[in-house]
């Protein structure tokens, strides 16, 4: 049996009436519990190497890698080699909102990764979908939970960044909580990177590590977004937009990408 199999046997009993769980185990309440904040009982993660770790993940299985300063790059670089090792197919890499330097959209792993982004961020990942090596679905951030929620896309494996555990288990997902939450909640199987340089961030950043399968230890520095390349066309839109459009005091929100960085610049001089 493989160690995903084992992993759903614990953790993905759902939905189960009141009288299976019963039969199941001892206890007199739930067997499980999707809220990430609940610890479940007698269940701990294993300690592993990210290269054993990944070695979970099978052909045609579809992975979720969490985003932005959180991606987990070791794991990611673990999964790329074992991949193409052992020569799977077919496997589907979901990510969003933003994955920084997407090793899976290289042509060399054309037909054993095939990347699927709800926020083209990475030009490697925008030469993929023009190319027809992968795919982009068009989402709102608020509702891509929801697809995993409805079983829309339903999450074999996700690959998660936390902060290290407290004394009562006790993790954080640290800078990128967003779609990540509803991934845990819905994934079958569970592999985290602890980082002791991943903050902890509260509310519903929390999750006990009864809900990880695997743990892998691995302190490297957070991603971050380097100096992006404007061009004078972008400049100029940039300087429309803070010179036109934009009056002192006013109140914006922006997305992600050199034309939003640029307009920030532009507004340097503009008065609170």
């Amino acid at each position: 049996m493989s160690a995903l199999k084992v992993g759903l046997s614990v953790r993905r009993l759902l939905p189960l009436n009141y009288a299976t769980a019963r039969q199941l185990t001892k206890r007199t309440f739930y067997l499980y519990s999707p809220e990430p904040f609940h610890p479940i009982h007698g269940k701990e993660p294993v300690w592993k190497s990210a290269e054993e770790a990944v070695t979970v993940v099978e052909s045609k299985q579809r992975v979720y890698v969490q985003g932005g300063a959180a991606s987990p790059l070791k794991l990611i670089q673990s999964l790329a080699d074992f991949g193409i090792k052992n020569q799977l197919r077919g496997i589907e890499v979901i990510h969003a909102p933003t994955q920084l330097d997407c090793v899976f959209s290289d042509q060399k792993y054309e037909g054993i990764f095939r990347t699927n982004s709800f926020y083209i961020s990475d030009p490697k990942v925008r030469q993929a979908v023009h190319e027809g090596r992968g795919d982009f679905v068009p989402i709102f951030l608020s509702e891509i939970p929801l697809l995993f929620r409805r079983g829309l896309f339903n999450l074999d494996v996700a690959l998660i960044s936390l902060s290290p555990p407290d004394k009562h288990g006790f993790c954080s997902l640290g800078t990128n909580v967003d779609c990540t939450r509803s991934a845990v909640q819905n994934a079958k199987y569970i592999i985290g990177m602890v980082n002791e340089n991943m903050p902890r961030t509260f509310g519903d950043g929390i999750i006990h590590s009864s809900h990880v399968d695997v743990m892998v230890q691995n302190d490297e520095l957070l991603p971050e977004f380097t100096g992006m390349k404007l061009t004078p066309e972008i400049h100029e839109i940039a300087r429309l937009i803070a010179d036109d459009l934009v009056q002192d005091g006013a109140t914006i929100q922006t997305g992600i990408g050199s034309l939003p960085n640029a307009v920030f610049d532009k507004l340097s001089h503009h008065k609170i």
